[in-house]
């Protein structure tokens, strides 16, 4: 699976788990990833985009701005925004408060691969994944009710539900620096290949939650139709009774 991007991965999560709503956060140039993701509603929030783009405000306003009871919740968000430590983790969890259940969050950049692409300032015509790591890598020590992994693709796609996990420890005194990163890649990113995690993609909470759903709509439905069909058998019964054993 060579060349996988972000879109692959959210296309695949779509058609895998049968999501609708989508919504970007960041989208910035709609040609980049908005407009290959094939879903039947899709939003996109960006504060400056070079395309069309439905809210055009940062994604703190989006969230402060969502009127409960008047918006639906969505099936999967990518977080492709502002690149730093302290509004991702507040992109991820405003997100996780209009997440479907079953839902997913991608987070692009979780996996820069040099000192140079982690820092906080932004260089112009530079590779930058700025400090996104450090959200995840916070989230990973802290959060035992989130699945939490990272495809090692396109900058490190991580892939975020509502589950459970097994925290990275984390000392209050360790710095977060690239060479905490380097040392601990694997194992904190929890990264695994495309291939890994398109075979993988069943064992997720999202699908076993999918899963678990169908599994109950095919119950009640059995049910009913046990029902329906045994109705006509039970108003025969009623108009004409069984003769008794005896034969009277």
């Amino acid at each position: 699976m060579a060349d996988v991007r972000r879109w692959h991965i959210i296309n695949r999560l779509i058609r895998h788990l049968g999501y609708s709503n989508y919504l970007e956060i960041g989208v910035r140039d709609p040609r980049d990833n908005f407009r290959r993701v094939i879903a039947p509603h899709k939003d996109g929030v960006d504060p400056d985009p070079l395309g069309p783009c439905r809210f055009q405000m940062t994604s703190d306003s989006f969230f402060e701005n969502i009127q409960p009871g008047r918006n639906f919740v969505y099936d999967v968000v990518l977080i492709d925004g502002l690149h730093l430590e302290e509004q991702v983790i507040r992109d991820i969890e405003n997100s996780l408060k209009w997440l479907a259940p079953g839902g997913t969050i991608v987070l692009h950049d979780c996996n820069p691969l040099t000192e140079a692409a982690q820092v906080e300032e932004y260089r112009h015509n530079t590779l930058w994944n700025g400090t996104v790591w450090k959200a995840w890598a916070k989230l990973r020590a802290t959060r035992t009710d989130l699945f939490m992994l990272t495809i090692d693709a396109d900058h490190g796609v991580g892939v975020i539900q509502r589950g459970r996990q097994d925290v990275f420890g984390i000392g209050s005194n360790q710095v977060l620096d690239f060479d905490f990163l380097d040392r601990n890649r694997s194992e904190l990113l929890n990264l695994v290949s495309p291939v890994e995690f398109c075979k993988g993609l069943d064992k997720l909470p999202a699908a076993r939650a999918a899963g678990r759903a169908r599994r109950a709509r095919r119950a009640v439905v059995n049910r009913v139709s046990h029902r329906i069909l045994g109705l006509p058998r039970l108003l025969r019964l009623r108009r004409h009774p069984p003769p008794d054993e005896d034969g009277g």
